[in-house]
């Protein structure tokens, strides 16, 4: 009985050590984009710039920045299928946003319609079709 407890005591840590050392961090577009979405980006996105910061924590926990450009259709479809609005709001860039996050004056600026908002924003520069989010899951 002692040496089956001290076999899953000592699978639990083993298990538990390869969980909490798994965190993520990026300034590679691409793998930005990867590590956020769970997929390489389609061929009608061009990556820019990106920032990805995932905790070693089971639950995901991660921040994401990321500049890139797509087809208007994909931007579209982007915004309906996450069920987004327009917002009208004052808001404020993180003061961890890299260097490189300026949406323009051009950009509207989208979130998502749920009951817990963390202050992810989605930004659309209506001139460029420049896109930039900031996503966070804490």
């Amino acid at each position: 009985m002692a040496k089956n407890f001290l076999r899953i005591l000592f699978s639990f840590f083993i298990v538990s050590t390869l969980m909490t050392s798994c965190s993520k961090n990026t300034n590679d577009p691409n793998e930005t984009f990867k590590y956020w979405s769970g997929f390489v980006a389609p061929k009608n996105i061009k990556l820019l710039k990106g920032q990805y910061w995932q905790s070693s924590h089971f639950s995901k926990e991660y921040i994401m920045y990321l500049k890139f450009k797509p087809t208007k259709k994909f931007w579209n479809e982007y915004i309906e299928i996450n069920g987004m609005s327009e917002e009208k709001n004052e808001w404020t860039i993180p003061a961890d946003a890299p260097q490189w996050f300026k949406p323009s004056e051009n950009s509207k600026r989208y979130y998502r319609n749920e009951e817990f908002d963390q202050g992810s924003r989605y930004f659309y520069d209506t001139k460029t079709n420049i896109c930039y989010i900031y996503e966070i899951q804490l």
